[in-house]
């Protein structure tokens, strides 16, 4: 069940994806909230076996108007005796401009931890990190900070602002990400439309993208993950599909409060 893990980095990164532009509105808004399924393909069959929620809030950071970013995955009680997860990501962003100024990561999975701090300096343009991992010492590092790199969670609501009406089949979308201490240049490509039905039987209109992985424990370098937004302002992601070294995994929505505009994307 260690697979869980991908699942909830899977869609922490995908919860928004698109090209921010500051003239533009937000596309949530305070109080905007968002449950997830997590699924599992074991021997054929899609086994549900955890949730992921995610919170959106407005508050001061560092005397500055932010945005804080926070999500919450767990494996479901009757699979926690195989592997437990209790995982929180949190982020705080400016809101002008759009940009990351400090991300913790915290996992924990059966019986080991790690925590993962970045805080970022745009006087300096560094990312100072700081990492724990169970048994292990305090890890220190400073890397360098280009323009316009987000945090593993910021990156997702970054997302969110991309205007995919713009963009042609099979076009290319590139941005830049930090996760685990490295700062990555990736893309995302474009596949068009296709509508998408959830388990609770909700049908939407939605936008699919094909997402570049870097090579992991669990991941081999490639598009091996598609994600479908939904095709109205919100952009919401409501399901994601992935290839892991052993097997696949899915992530599909299943609920939404307080979004900043109403799912025009959703077919009755």
């Amino acid at each position: 069940m260690s697979c869980f893990r991908i699942c909830t980095t899977m869609v922490f990164l995908l919860w928004g994806l698109l090209s921010f532009s500051q003239e533009k509105s937000f596309p949530f808004s305070d109080g905007e909230y968002g449950k997830y399924g997590v699924y599992y393909n074991w021997k054929f069959i899609w086994v549900y076996s955890g949730e992921v929620d995610f919170f959106t809030s407005q508050v001061t950071y560092r005397s500055q108007d932010s945005w804080h970013f926070k999500a919450l995955g767990k494996t479901l009680k009757a699979y926690d005796f195989l592997y437990e997860v209790r995982d929180t990501f949190e982020s705080y962003v400016s809101v002008k401009p759009f940009r990351s100024l400090y991300f913790r990561r915290a996992m924990n999975h059966g019986h080991k931890s790690s925590t993962h701090c970045y805080s970022f300096d745009y006087l300096k343009n560094e990312v100072n990190s700081e990492i724990h991992r169970h048994g292990e010492k305090m890890f220190h590092d400073t890397l360098y900070l280009p323009p316009n790199t987000y945090d593993l969670l910021s990156t997702a609501y970054y997302f969110r602002s991309f205007n995919f009406n713009t963009y042609r089949s099979g076009q290319i979308v590139p941005y830049r990400m930090l996760v685990d201490n490295v700062i990555a240049d990736l893309y995302f490509r474009y596949l068009g439309t296709e509508i998408v039905k959830t388990r609770n039987g909700r049908s939407f209109r939605c936008h699919k993208v094909s997402v570049k992985l870097m090579q992991g424990d669990f991941f081999r370098e490639g598009e091996y993950m598609k994600v479908w937004f939904t095709a109205d302002k919100n952009q919401v992601p409501v399901q994601v599909e992935t290839e892991i070294l052993v097997g696949s995994v899915k992530v599909l929505l299943l609920e939404t409060k307080s979004l900043r505009y109403k799912l025009e994307s959703e077919i009755h």
